[in-house]
């Protein structure tokens, strides 16, 4: 009886406090904009959605604590689990309204295991599957060790999980809902984190309405930390149901795994850069609906996460072989259809300015729909010194998206032969156009010869550039070449700031002037 009204009290507090949340959100603008190019929903939704779980789940939790609270779930625990809650809601709460970097991002993470921790959360042994346990208090600071890479590993999987409507919410209430089912059967009687997980699952279910395809509000950066940090303490509290929490989490936790592989075998910083390649998305691409991609997820998740609950150490480990090897599998065939995907793209000839310019729209807008070619043809630039410099990063900036890379050898000498007289003319004159038109022929020119289906220019990335003749001379050569022009709006959704934010993270040398040594006047003027 009890833990039925403590499990309907947390469902509608979580869809009052939604409500609530979703209003207040919305007047302070705490909105998450379609506007990055991996994110899938097409106008803005309120955030701190994670907030109206936190408060239900301990609000609730703290009145129902002289009925259960007497076993392992001590008040220290309690208090520790709540401010470590309280810290990643605050975190969660500026990242939604500043948009923190995110080395900043993880200091509150950080701080809420800290909390943990301090509250007396500790991992006491994990039973040895071959028999016995590996006790751990022999050793003080293993148990902080684990517990840290443990609810990193967690918060990290659902935070990098939430891309699709009520996936992480749905997989927080099935993992809760498990949790609680285990710690009621016999052998690992625990009322108390039953009730905890009972009301952990209300919590998430209540709000799940809200956030279920069409969401109407998202969890936010806290609460997509939120559920990996409940799920991963409840885990720990519970005796160290770490086999119980990997089963259900399985598949996420292999993804993001596979994730970080793959972003380091890239060459890119696998914390700083986003991309659509997570299981998720690729079921998307598939031709899955949202709602069917999530319940792909919501079944793995149940069928795994039961699994555990008949099974002892040795099948658990089984188990837990088996996601392995389907996670494999799932890689291997993405891997292959990304290959044959790649076969089946259009051909695409860019004429490349700068790294800046030409990196962050090749890498999030181009290179999922063609197979990219750089071709770096850029004699108005003043000197072989800028010259050299530019094309140094431009390289290397091929070499990291792993495409082709064309350059044609500097010759500076023709170019002033081509604006002579064109000298003083102002920015976006005459001299510019000139420029622009050379630039173009030479790259549809080369498009031709080699047979690209397309050919574009970053010189439409800079908001500096005259981009309406640019387009104008573009489709004139296009007609006349018989090659398509690529008219992507490159000045879209902030793709400048982006292209000099990401230029500033990889180190990329970003000069402050167009090339030539009339801009370069000009420019210091």
């Amino acid at each position: 009886m009890i833990l039925a009204l403590a499990f309907v009290a947390s469902f509608l507090l979580s869809l009052g406090l939604t409500l609530l949340v979703k209003r207040l959100a919305l007047k302070f603008k705490i909105v998450d904009s379609p506007s990055e190019t991996r994110k899938i929903h097409t106008q803005a939704i309120p955030l701190l959605g994670g907030l109206a779980v936190f408060l239900a789940f301990f609000i609730v939790l703290f009145i129902f604590n002289d009925y259960f609270l007497v076993g392992d779930l001590e008040w220290r625990h309690l208090l520790g689990f709540f401010g470590g809650g309280l810290i990643i809601m605050i975190g969660g709460f500026l990242d939604d309204k500043y948009s923190l970097p995110a080395k900043k991002q993880i200091i509150f993470p950080l701080l809420a295991i800290l909390v943990v921790i301090l509250g007396g959360v500790e991992i006491e042994k994990i039973t040895n599957p071959f028999g016995g346990y590996l006790n751990f208090q022999e050793i003080f600071w293993l148990s902080p060790l684990l517990i840290l890479v443990w609810l990193l590993g967690m918060m990290y999987t659902t935070k990098l999980l939430d891309g699709v409507d009520g996936l992480v919410t749905g997989i927080g209430a099935i993992g809760s809902f498990i949790i609680f089912l285990f710690t009621l059967t016999t052998q690992y009687y625990q009322p108390d984190i039953a009730l905890a997980a009972l009301i952990l699952t209300g919590a998430a279910l209540g709000f799940l309405i809200f956030n279920f395809y069409p969401a109407k509000i998202f969890l936010g950066e806290g609460g997509s930390l939120f559920f990996g940090y409940a799920l991963g303490v409840l885990a720990i509290i519970s005796g160290g149901k770490i086999a119980i929490a990997l089963l259900i989490m399985g598949i996420p936790i292999l993804d993001v795994l596979w994730t970080i592989m793959r972003r380091l075998l890239a060459g890119k910083n696998p914390f700083k850069f986003a991309d659509k390649k997570h299981l998720h998305h690729r079921l998307l691409n598939l031709g899955l609906s949202q709602r069917q991609t999530v319940f792909v997820f919501y079944f793995l998740a149940s069928i795994f996460g039961i699994s555990g609950l008949f099974l002892q150490s040795r099948g658990k480990i089984f188990a837990l072989g088996i996601l392995i090897v389907i996670m494999l599998v799932v890689v291997l065939f993405f891997r292959r259809f990304d290959h044959l995907k790649e076969t089946k793209k259009p051909s695409l000839l860019l004429h490349i300015c700068c790294a800046p310019c030409g990196t962050y729209i090749t890498e999030e807008v181009l290179l999922p729909k063609y197979k990219v070619t750089w071709f770096f043809y850029n004699p108005n630039l003043n000197s072989e010194e800028e010259y050299d410099l530019r094309l140094k990063y431009v390289r290397q900036m091929a070499e990291r998206l792993k495409i082709k890379l064309r350059v044609v050898p500097y010759n500076h000498s023709v170019w002033l032969e081509k604006i002579k007289g064109r000298e003083a003319d102002q920015e976006k004159g005459r001299r510019c156009q000139i420029c622009y038109l050379d630039r173009l022929r030479e790259t549809v020119a080369l498009a031709k010869k080699d047979k690209f289906d397309f050919f574009g220019t970053t010189l439409l990335v800079s908001p500096y550039k005259d981009g309406a003749a640019i387009k104008k001379q573009a489709h004139d050569l296009a007609d006349s070449f018989g090659v398509k022009f690529l008219e992507d709006d490159f000045l879209a959704n902030g793709v400048y700031r982006k292209s000099q934010e990401l230029a500033k993270q990889l180190g990329i040398y970003r000069q402050k002037y167009c090339g030539c040594e009339f801009s370069l006047n000009k420019n210091n003027e």
